[in-house]
């Protein structure tokens, strides 16, 4: 393959820091060293970051002018034109004709699957397009065995068309050392709490917020733990509007911050900040946060639900998403118990190791030599 170039479509890179983005410039980082100019990066011109958190109407036509030209033409038409033999999609989406060679990572089936927890052009979008360009592609690549299943069931495919390449996590994400000055500065800019759990996330229904909401006031009604307070960070997704109105209505908008987006460098202080880290998704093919949660040495609670027992293993406390009281009783089981902590700590520590970008290249380069064979 020494001659032979590749394209990687890192649009969703520029437009967003969270889940696909993470992953599309996470991995175009660690193909880099492996690849050197190989490694074709394409984007769209319209893949530009919103500004600000309710979407403009330019924001939304830009939306449009991704998933009708970009996805369809413009990124074959890119790779072509830089000489290309073979093309990444990242994202799931791409074009749902032509012969140009690909190898597209699907992440999950959820928009399809649980078409009513995302918003209704994304859904119909993907509901098109997914299908046919995984029967389309030459590999598929995903990142977890609960996900390679549902996408083998999903779009009739078998298992050997289908990779398994999990996620890895960034060395950024590490324990915070005692004095750090980042701890002090974090805590000043965001205004936290001195003890609180985080939640990581866009603000979505798939991220069971409002569960999460009620088990914290739950948890306040308790004489020991009346202090407990929830730290959010993330953007605003489809209908946040509703997480705000039940953090009004159970009267914990003193015990609740929503931090919006956070970058990186301040995410990973505020893990190691955390007394636990909750997450009761619904639905994940992944899980990214679990695992940056653990490289930084934060106690885990997370669903036991779809792929996160497979990715946690056993260094986190599982809890059924869908109980409010089993949600309350795993935050609890680790916001006072220091040997529980310590003990899902040290597991946490040794089970992100397992996961490292840099793996992950070198198996994605793998795929790329078997799909052009």
């Amino acid at each position: 393959m020494s001659a032979v170039r590749i394209a990687l479509d890192v649009s969703f890179a520029k437009l967003i820091g969270i889940g696909v983005g993470v992953y599309a410039s996470q991995l175009w980082n660690a193909l880099a060293p492996l690849l050197g100019e190989r490694l074709v990066p394409i984007f769209s011109r319209f893949a530009r970051p919103p500004r600000g958190a309710r979407r403009t109407v330019g924001e939304r036509i830009d939306t449009v002018m991704r998933d009708l030209w970009w996805h369809q033409a413009g990124v074959t038409l890119a790779a072509r034109r830089r000489g290309a033999a073979l093309l990444h999609l990242p994202a799931g989406l791409g074009p749902v004709a032509g012969r140009f060679p690909v190898v597209t990572t699907i992440h999950d089936v959820m928009p399809i699957r649980l078409a009513a927890l995302f918003r209704p052009w994304y859904r119909r979008y993907a509901g098109i397009v997914m299908p046919r360009l995984a029967r389309r592609s030459r590999i598929i690549i995903t990142v977890s065995e609960t996900a390679k299943q549902e996408i083998a069931e999903e779009f009739g495919l078998g298992p050997e068309r289908i990779r398994v390449i999990p996620h890895g996590v960034d060395p950024g994400f590490r324990p915070l050392a005692t004095d750090d000055p980042r701890a002090l500065d974090v805590r000043h800019r965001y205004g936290l709490p001195e003890r609180f759990v985080l939640a990581v996330g866009s603000i979505e229904p798939r991220k069971n917020l409002d569960r999460l909401l009620q088990a914290i006031g739950l948890l306040r009604s308790r004489a020991d733990m009346r202090d407990i307070a929830l730290v959010h960070s993330g953007p605003e997704g489809w209908h946040p509007e509703h997480v705000w109105q039940r953090a009004q209505d159970l009267g914990l908008n003193g015990a609740t911050r929503f931090l919006g987006y956070t970058p990186a460098p301040d995410l990973q202080v505020l893990y190691g900040l955390a007394r636990a880290f909750v997450y009761p998704s619904l639905w994940e093919a992944f899980g990214l946060p679990v695992i940056e949660a653990m490289a930084c040495g934060c106690p885990v609670v997370t669903s036991g639900l779809s792929s996160l027992p497979e990715i946690a293993g056993d260094a986190a406390l599982f809890v059924d998403p869908l109980s409010v009281e089993d949600i309350a009783s795993g935050v609890a089981a680790v916001w006072g118990n220091d040997p529980q902590r310590a003990a899902l700590i040290a597991r946490g520590l040794e089970r992100a190791r397992h996961f490292t970008w840099e793996r992950a290249a070198r198996d994605t380069v793998a795929v790329y030599e078997t799909a052009l064979a």
